[in-house]
């Protein structure tokens, strides 16, 4: 039997129900974004982040989409050159996942039971990180090597709170009453970003402070040394990087592909006396569900013989095409970049501190949502046969529609930074950035004339969405 706290569950199930059946077929939001799209591939940024931000905003973002909406039009105009407005729109996610986070933390006891499809998206940890990494772009840009300073250090202060802040998370769920196992947070392997490590060395250098300079190479080596996960490549940048040198040295930033996009897994909970056991199937060749593994643990109070479907997301990696990265300075080849971090990989690894909780908070939802809905079918078929046979398609479409994974995540951030550095001769040079698949060249990015001198920052970045 349920409890009487979960009848109130009951209506709001029976009418998610019939919405969902009347509105089978519906087109998706993801339709919108095509000719956006399509504008990005051809390097159209301010043109893509235009039309996102004007009358039709509403067709690409919902209400509670208000982060990626401020994500994805402030990578856009970082693309196109527009740093101040990528300042504007990038602070705006940066202070509504705060928000939204905290939000998140001091309602959890009462939200335990609320789909995160339903919920202000709070943005993910590797968004968070990164947005202060193109923020700090964008004040390199302008000039401006306070700025930069600032958001570099935001990178580090996040990475050392990453673990404690999903902690106080899974301690407030887990004080919900409707919880009956606590939740936990995963543990992180990374804690430091060799790229905003690389950026604090650069502007170190840039102010002449080289024990500054050498402290933050010293960091950037250990985050290769202590995290091979993640940082399973060479670094890219040598330590002459930190010596005086006798020319001018031209910094160079490329980034190319996209960040990940999630997907959903579906899983079945099925039930035994005070155990609860998670079922993982994959389809084989002729299109059979085969189980492939199984989890059980304790659930005190739980009756045998029940089986619920539901879903959790993950991290699909994008990739990219490029594998080489070549800088040319007057036309001729100057030397290639090296891969400085894997962007897709942390954003793996991050989402893999709070995925404990989005599985425990997924899987009480759905036992408490299972167990309500078969109370309705009881008693929709106790009101003849067709009542019953519409109450349990109802109920069963309902329970199963609520527990969609939520997929939302930005669009536009990269998958892959590469590094060099470069000594030229002193004076304007004529810079471009080639991505190549193997020896075939995919881009060529003409980056213009640029005037390199002596001291200074001469810091050259560059994107390709491939």
């Amino acid at each position: 039997m349920v409890s009487t706290k979960y009848r109130r569950i009951l209506k709001g199930i029976l009418l998610l129900g019939l919405v969902l059946l009347v509105g089978i077929g519906c087109t998706t939001r993801n339709e919108a974004f095509v000719e956006v799209d399509n504008a990005v591939n051809e390097g159209r940024y301010l043109d893509a982040a235009q039309s996102m931000s004007g009358e039709d905003r509403s067709d690409f973002y919902k209400d509670r989409d208000k982060v990626l909406y401020f994500l994805d039009v402030g990578m856009l105009y970082h693309y196109g050159g527009e740093f101040d407005q990528s300042i504007q729109y990038l602070n705006e996610a940066e202070l509504l996942i705060e928000e939204y986070f905290t939000k998140s933390v001091t309602q959890a006891a009462g939200s335990l039971l609320l789909n995160d499809t339903v919920m202000d998206y709070a943005g993910e940890d590797y968004e968070d990180l990164y947005l202060n990494v193109f923020k700090a772009l964008n004040f390199l840009k302008m000039g401006d090597l306070d700025g930069g300073f600032v958001e570099v250090r935001r990178v580090n202060t996040k990475l050392n709170l990453l673990e404690d802040k999903y902690a106080s998370l899974a301690a407030s769920y887990s004080a919900s009453d409707d919880s009956a196992v606590d939740l936990e947070a995963g543990s992180s392997r990374f804690y430091n970003s060799a790229l905003a490590r690389y950026l604090s060395l650069l502007l170190y250098r840039a102010e002449g402070d080289w024990d500054g300079a050498r402290i933050d190479y010293n960091k950037f080596l250990q985050a290769y040394e202590l995290q091979p996960e993640i940082y399973d490549f060479a670094p890219p940048i040598e330590e002459t990087a930190i010596e005086p040198a006798e020319s001018p040295r031209l910094s160079v930033l490329a980034f190319s592909g996209r960040s990940p996009v999630k997907k959903a897994n579906t899983l079945y909970v099925v039930t035994g006396p005070n155990q609860v056991t998670i079922v993982t199937n994959e389809e084989d060749d002729e299109g059979v569900l085969i189980p492939t593994n199984y989890s059980s643990f304790y659930w005190p109070g739980i009756e045998s013989g029940f089986r619920f479907k539901f879903q959790l997301p993950y991290m699909d990696l994008q990739g990219t095409q490029v594998s080489r990265v070549r800088l040319l300075v007057d036309g001729q080849p100057s030397g290639e970049l090296g891969m400085i971090e894997n962007m897709e990989r942390i954003a793996e690894e991050t989402f893999q501190v709070k995925y404990p909780i989005i599985f425990m908070k997924t899987v009480t939802r759905t036992i408490v949502k299972g167990l309500v809905a078969q109370q309705a079918k009881k008693q929709a078929e106790s009101q003849g046969l067709a009542a019953g046979l519409l109450g349990a398609i109802v109920a069963d479409v309902a329970v199963e529609a609520s527990e969609q994974a939520d997929l939302r995540t930005s669009r536009y951030f990269p998958s892959y930074a590469f590094a060099g550095e470069f000594e030229l001769p002193a004076g304007e040079h004529r810079i471009e950035i080639e991505y190549l698949a193997g020896e075939t060249l995919l881009f060529r990015d003409d980056l213009g004339t640029r005037t390199i001198a002596a001291g200074g920052l001469n810091l050259a970045t560059s994107y390709v969405n491939r």
